[in-house]
């Protein structure tokens, strides 16, 4: 009875995460960078997370693209990312990485609640270079549906500058996401970005192995 009820809530969570994210992106005239993907989920210390995510940009020109992750757990508190990548339309090679403060760990009673610091080298389309650093503050809670099964809501507000021939933007977008878990090691992504400021709107998806 007690599953029942959990894979309920759960349910409900997504469904109404996405359907925020349709109401978002239909207001929105643009939106996102390479995305948020497996951040809010904690890597604990001395094990890994290995991501592949491709991606659609769904304006500025459109274009796909696509983003490998590494993230290691560091410590209790933090989580550190490798990303590479590369894309057609507005963006293309981009590499990076970020480090994760999970302030407030998702467990029993609490959401998860933290903060990603983000640095990204993008080649755009009219092959200028442009250095994003960005602050992603973020909120995910679990939901499980068996031993080695669940699903894992996401919401995070990218906000940060681009760099680029001298000048700055400020950048900022909304993201919603789900991971769902399938076995103990694998989970799959889906996510959504909606731009504010001086970015692309994207929809991914992809999967990540643990270990």
């Amino acid at each position: 009875m007690m599953k029942s009820k959990n894979h309920k809530k759960s349910m409900i969570s997504v469904k109404y995460i996405w359907t925020v994210a349709a109401i978002a992106l239909t207001w929105s005239g643009a939106s996102a960078q390479a995305g948020v993907f497996n951040t809010p989920h904690f890597v604990v210390p001395g094990e890994f997370a290995i991501g592949l995510e491709p991606e659609v940009i769904l304006t500025n020109g459109a274009g796909v693209g696509v983003n490998a992750r590494f993230t290691l757990g560091v410590t209790d508190l933090n989580n550190a990312s490798i990303i590479l990548g590369t894309g057609s339309g507005p963006r293309g090679f981009r590499g990076g990485g970020n480090f994760t403060f999970d302030f407030f760990p998702d467990v029993e009673g609490q959401a998860g609640i933290g903060l990603a610091t983000q640095l990204l080298y993008y080649r755009l389309a009219n092959n200028a270079g442009q250095l994003e650093l960005t602050l992603i503050p973020y909120i995910h809670k679990t939901f499980k549906n068996g031993p080695n099964s669940s699903i894992e809501p996401f919401i995070a507000i990218p906000l940060g500058w681009g760099f680029n021939d001298g000048q700055y933007n400020f950048l900022a977008d909304f993201t919603l996401g789900t991971a769902f878990q399938s076995t103990e090691k694998v989970s799959f992504i889906l996510e959504l970005g909606v731009a504010i400021s001086h970015t692309e709107s994207y929809f991914s998806g992809g999967v990540v192995y643990r270990h």
